[in-house]
Order: structure tokens, then C-alpha cells, then sequence
């Protein structure tokens, strides 16, 4: 996937990370109304894993409130993040497999759990999070589409700025095998640098399973689980939030 790859400096151009207040603040709100208020004794803040961060975005607007860390695959997307977050530790790693020697109270996957393409990746995740989950910590998951209300082909497309550029994106999904869990994407990238355009292309496989399939998942790895309706965005992407409570005990 270009995008987090050869690309990856067009990625706080097309999605800036002011754009991720609105989440970040639901997100701050939903995770201080269920926390233990043992997680905030002695003035200490919560401790915070994402997995997945890409170029540190919405987590730009948490470290404020709660001592994070970052995993990401790319290490191009883990240099953005670092310049954005400079106090929080990063690693390389697939959240699937990746095991810290340290425990949190939070564990947030943004829309990186897109790319959980069957239901065994969607299980490594969630064992992932309860590897380092305390006990009454939370999981929070937020995949762009549901099976439930995924409608396609769609086409969505803005234009975005920055000093040396003019960056068109155009995404195009659809559901080639709706047999199957997945969904494909092409992305147009149309760069205008002081009069020359270029255009790039980039296919990205995203994974599509019903609510039904986040709660049950959830629930068998030792959750309590419930689904939020959020704020979606232009193309129906988004206003899904899975929240998952860790039980105490095996």
C-alpha cells in the first residue's frame, strides 16, 4: 500500500490532523466515562496503547490526557507520528503479534482495524488488546464500514493544501465478492506542484464483517462489549465505535 509506503508524505495533506479532533475528543469522553477510577488515582493519567496509529493524528489530541503508546507496521507512517507525538514511545510491529512487557488501561485501534481482512486477523487483534489490557481496561475499534449498511460502489474525493502543493484524492470502493470479507479500494492521488500535475495510484483491501461479528468476537475473548453510533463522514465512512470492557478473571 503506497499510501504508508512511497506516499506517505501526502498523508497529512489529504487527512490533517486537525481533522481528527471531533474523534478525539468522543474518544477522550467514552474512555473517562468507563475507566476505574483506580486508573486515575494518585493524579496519574490512564495509560493508552494505539495499535495502528499511522501518522499519530488522533492520538496528537490524547497525549495530553493520558500516557501513550504507539505501534504501527509502516516505518514511514511511525516517522510521521514521531514528529507529531516527539513524547510518546513508538514501535514497529503488526498488531496482531506484537507483544509489549507492559500493561494499559486503554488499547485504541482507529481505522487501521480496517485492514483486519477475516475474522482469524480480527482475533489476533482483540487477543493483541487483551494481552495488554489490565483488567477492566478498555478496547476501542472503529472500522469505517459495516457489512449491515455498506452500500457500493461509492466515490468519494476533496481537494486539500499545503505551501508547495494541491493534492486531489478520489477513493473508489466496492465489493467485488460479497461472498466474502473483504472490500477493495482504489485510490487517485492528483498532485499539483506550482502548475505541474502528476497523478498516482494506490488499491488498498479493506476487511467487512456485521456488527454482529465485532460483538460476538469481543464477548468470546473475555469483553464486555457494546456498539456506539458516532459521527459518521461524507461517503458513509465511519460513526462506528465498538467499546469493549476487559472482565476480570480467566
Amino acid at each position: 500500500m503506497r499510501l504508508y509506503d512511497d506516499l506517505a508524505d501526502l498523508w497529512p495533506i489529504i487527512s490533517p490532523p486537525e481533522e481528527y479532533i471531533p474523534d478525539a475528543f468522543l474518544w477522550r469522553n467514552v474512555i473517562l466515562e468507563r475507566l476505574e477510577p483506580a486508573c486515575f488515582s494518585d493524579g496519574r493519567r490512564p495509560r493508552l496503547l494505539e495499535l495502528g496509529c499511522g501518522g499519530g493524528h488522533l492520538l496528537s489530541h490524547l497525549t495530553a490526557h493520558f500516557d501513550a503508546e504507539a505501534v504501527d507496521l509502516s516505518p514511514r507512517m511511525l516517522e510521521l507520528s514521531r514528529n507529531l507525538n516527539p513524547t510518546t514511545v513508538h514501535h514497529l510491529g503488526d498488531m496482531r503479534t506484537i507483544r509489549l512487557d507492559r500493561r494499559f488501561d486503554v488499547v485504541a485501534i482507529y481505522d487501521a482495524v480496517n485492514y483486519m481482512l477475516d475474522e482469524a486477523d480480527l482475533r489476533a487483534a482483540i487477543a493483541t488488546a487483551v494481552h495488554h489490557l489490565n483488567p477492566g481496561g478498555l478496547l476501542l475499534l472503529a472500522p469505517d464500514c459495516l457489512r449491515d449498511s455498506f452500500r457500493g460502489p461509492r466515490v468519494i474525493d476533496w481537494t486539500r493544501h499545503d505551501r508547495q502543493r494541491d493534492v486531489t484524492f478520489i477513493e473508489y470502493t466496492a465489493d467485488p465478492n460479497p461472498a466474502d470479507t473483504t472490500i477493495e479500494s482504489v485510490f487517485l492521488f492528483i498532485i499539483n506542484r506550482d502548475g505541474e500535475i502528476t497523478v498516482e495510484q494506490d488499491r488498498h483491501t479493506s476487511g467487512l464483517f456485521p456488527k454482529s461479528t465485532w460483538l460476538t468476537l469481543l464477548e468470546a475473548a473475555g469483553f464486555d462489549a457494546e456498539y456506539l453510533e458516532t459521527e459518521g463522514y461524507d461517503g458513509e465512512i465511519g460513526g462506528h465505535l465498538f467499546v469493549g470492557t476487559r472482565r476480570a478473571g480467566p
